[in-house]
C-alpha cells in the first residue's frame, strides 16, 4: 500500500468528521442525540461489522493471522500502560493526573475510529482480526484499567461493597455485544461454516454505517468543545506524540523482524495507536474521577490521529 492510497482512505475519514462537525453546528446532530446514538453503533452496527469481517480472511493465511492477532491482542493492553506510564515520567505529569493520564492512554477509540481505519485501508479481514484484539484486551481494560483510574482513592466508601460492585462492573463491561459477536465469528471462522446469504448480506449492510456514524460523533466532540482551550494544553499534544506515534512507532521497528504474519502487526501498531476513546470521561465520572481532562484527551488525540497514521502507515 502506497502513502496516496493511506492520504486518501485517511483523507475520507476526515471529511466524514468534518460533516458531522457541520452538522452538528447546523443543529442536526446534538449532544442529546450521542448517547443512543454511541448505544446504536456499539450494540448494533459495531457487532455486524465484525460478523461481516469474517468473510474476508484469507483462508490460506486464516489460522496464522488468528493465532498472532491472540499473542499480540493479550500483549496489546499492557504495552498501553507501559506507553501512557512512559508518556507521563517524561511529561513530569503530576502525581494526580497520573490515573486521568494512564486511564487515557488504555482507553482508546479501537472499536469505533480503529475499526474506521482498519477498514479503509485493509479491508474486512482486518477488522475480523482486530475484533480479536478488542475481545482479548477488553478483559484487561476493565479490570487492572478501571483499577488504574481508581488508584488513590482516597474515599470512606467499604472495601467489600466496592470490591463487589467494582467485579460486577467488569463483567457487565467485558461481556457486552461486540465481544458475543467476536466469540460468533470465532466460531465461524474455525468451524468453516459461512453465514447463510441472507445473514450476511444483511449484516454488511448494518456494519456499512459503523465507519460514518463513528467518525460523525467524533466531529460533534469536536463541534461542543472549546477548541482554544483544548487545543493550547501542551502537555495533552506531549502525550499524544509519545503514547500515540513514538512508542507505536518503536515498537513495529522491534516486532517487524519477529512476527512472520505481516497483517496481524498492523492491526497491532493500528490498535496501539488509536487516540483516547470517548468513552474515558464517562466512565471516570461513574467512578468519581473528574472527567474533563480525559474529554480534552481525547479531542487532542483524535485530532492528532489523522497525522500519526499515515505517518505509521509510511514507516511500515
Amino acid at each position: 500500500m502506497d502513502i496516496l492510497t493511506v492520504l486518501g482512505s485517511m483523507g475520507s475519514l476526515v471529511l466524514v468528521t468534518l460533516i458531522g462537525y457541520v452538522a452538528a453546528r447546523a443543529g442536526f446532530l446534538t449532544s442529546d442525540v450521542r448517547p443512543r446514538l454511541s448505544a446504536l453503533i456499539f450494540n448494533v452496527t459495531l457487532p455486524c461489522t465484525i460478523l461481516a469481517s469474517v468473510g474476508e480472511v484469507d483462508s490460506s493465511a486464516g489460522t496464522e493471522q488468528v493465532t498472532w492477532s491472540f499473542v499480540l491482542g493479550s500483549a496489546l493492553f499492557f504495552v498501553m500502560l507501559a506507553a501512557a506510564a512512559l508518556a507521563c515520567l517524561a511529561l513530569r505529569v503530576p502525581c494526580e493526573e497520573r490515573p486521568l493520564y494512564l486511564f487515557m492512554g488504555v482507553l482508546t477509540n479501537t472499536g469505533f475510529i480503529g475499526f474506521a481505519v482498519l477498514e479503509s485501508l485493509f479491508g474486512g479481514g482486518s477488522v475480523f482480526l482486530g475484533s480479536i484484539f478488542i475481545a482479548v484486551s477488553n478483559v484487561f481494560l476493565y479490570s487492572i484499567g478501571v483499577g488504574v483510574l481508581t488508584s488513590g482513592d482516597t474515599g470512606e466508601k467499604d472495601v467489600a461493597t466496592a470490591r463487589s460492585s467494582r467485579f460486577s462492573g467488569v463483567l457487565k463491561n467485558v461481556l457486552n455485544v461486540p465481544m458475543v459477536a467476536s466469540v460468533i465469528a470465532l466460531v465461524v471462522f474455525f468451524s468453516g461454516v459461512p453465514l447463510p446469504g441472507p445473514v450476511a448480506q444483511a449484516v454488511d449492510m448494518v456494519g456499512g454505517a459503523t465507519s460514518p456514524l463513528a467518525m460523525m460523533l467524533v466531529g460533534l466532540a469536536i463541534a461542543e468543545a472549546d477548541l482554544g482551550q483544548v487545543l493550547g494544553n501542551g502537555r495533552l499534544w506531549g502525550f499524544s506524540a509519545i503514547r500515540f506515534l513514538l512508542v507505536p512507532a518503536a515498537c513495529y521497528l522491534l516486532l517487524a523482524p519477529v512476527v512472520p504474519d505481516a497483517l496481524s502487526l498492523v492491526v497491532f501498531i493500528v490498535m496501539l495507536a488509536m487516540p483516547t476513546g470517548s468513552m474515558a470521561a464517562a466512565i471516570a465520572s461513574t467512578y468519581g474521577r473528574p472527567g474533563e481532562l480525559l474529554s480534552q484527551g481525547t479531542i487532542v488525540s483524535t485530532i492528532a490521529s489523522f497525522v500519526i497514521v499515515p505517518l505509521l502507515m509510511l514507516l511500515m
